[in-house]
């Protein structure tokens, strides 16, 4: 008997407050899915720390085609010649701070093709032989330790147009992803204080037009957690359906950025990709802080702003 009447009254509030009940879903839903673009990114950021750690490459790249020295920041005055890049490779052969058995040589044309293997083909199409300079991939022993003393070396070589290594592509990357994780943390700390203020409301209102039922319960030897529970079961209800809805929203935007925008360097190998059970882990969070955030505000409002 007594969970029928609490499970009516929980129908009775949603059906009175059923725009309020809409909004306060609504604003769940958009809250806890940036909660879990927060978590997917920060596994995003875990994942390519952990494929590239002890695998990063260095680039020396070599004085381009006449065509694209044009640059005001390159040193080149002419392409290379043979005898520079002799030179340079058997430089790299007797350095010890390199790994001799993974140096490679990269032509222009092969940078090309590895290029284009790697981007939209509107985009691949407008690169032509050269933009891409021929270079030397080079893996050093201590990456961290050898690379500045490696760049001071080699970045004013005859031949030489500049060094880079693939940290600092990826640092960058790492800065957008770990922006973008800010942006969702602090985005969903906007929308979910909304939400608490939403469920702060709602809670009173509901329990403004109810107060005549709660007193006659009270009259009647019901407790006070008797008349708080309906109240509580709205909101943590319309949390989990808010949760819900976040989890499908996770999971088209991990598709339309992962496998729309970033297709080709997922495809590839380059971006690390994440699958559905990444989504459901981080939907599945974020219901179960929504849940536990709805509970609390309502008791919190029940007992502090509300007499029943």
């Amino acid at each position: 008997m007594r969970a029928n009447f609490v499970l009516s009254g929980v129908a009775n509030g949603v059906r009175r407050n059923l725009t309020m009940t809409i909004a306060l879903v609504l604003s769940t839903a958009i809250a806890l899915a940036f909660v879990g673009a927060a978590i997917l990114a920060d596994k995003e950021i875990r994942n390519f720390k952990h494929d590239y750690e002890g695998k990063l490459n260095v680039s020396v790249y070599l004085c381009p085609t006449p065509l694209s020295i044009q640059q005001a920041d390159n040193p080149c005055k002419q392409h290379y010649t043979e005898a520079q890049k002799t030179a340079i490779e058997q430089k790299l052969a007797n350095d010890p701070a390199v790994e001799k058995s993974k140096t490679t040589f990269i032509s222009e044309q092969e940078a090309l093709d590895r290029y284009r293997k790697t981007q939209p083909a509107e985009i691949a199409h407008n690169v032509n032989k050269g933009d891409i300079p021929a270079q030397f991939t080079v893996h050093l022993h201590d990456i961290g330790r050898d690379y500045p003393a490696f760049v001071k070396t080699y970045q004013h070589l005859p031949g030489v147009s500049g060094t880079t290594t693939e940290s600092d592509v990826l640092k960058r990357l790492l800065k957008i992803i770990d922006g973008f994780r800010i942006a969702s943390i602090t985005i969903a700390l906007v929308v979910l204080i909304a939400s608490i203020l939403l469920i702060a409301n709602t809670i009173q209102v509901a329990a403004a037009q109810r107060k005549n039922e709660t007193s006659i319960m009270r009259l009647v030897g019901a407790s006070r957690w008797m008349t708080e529970l309906p109240f509580m079961l709205e909101t943590i209800l319309a949390s989990i359906v808010g949760g819900l809805i976040a989890i499908g929203l996770i999971a088209l935007g991990k598709q339309f950025v992962l496998n729309n925008i970033f297709k080709v360097p997922v495809q590839n190998g380059v971006i690390p990709n994440l699958d559905i059970n990444d989504v459901l882990v981080a939907g599945g969070l974020g219901l179960i802080s929504g849940v536990i955030v709805a509970g609390l505000t309502a008791l919190v409002t029940l007992r502090l702003y509300v007499k029943l």
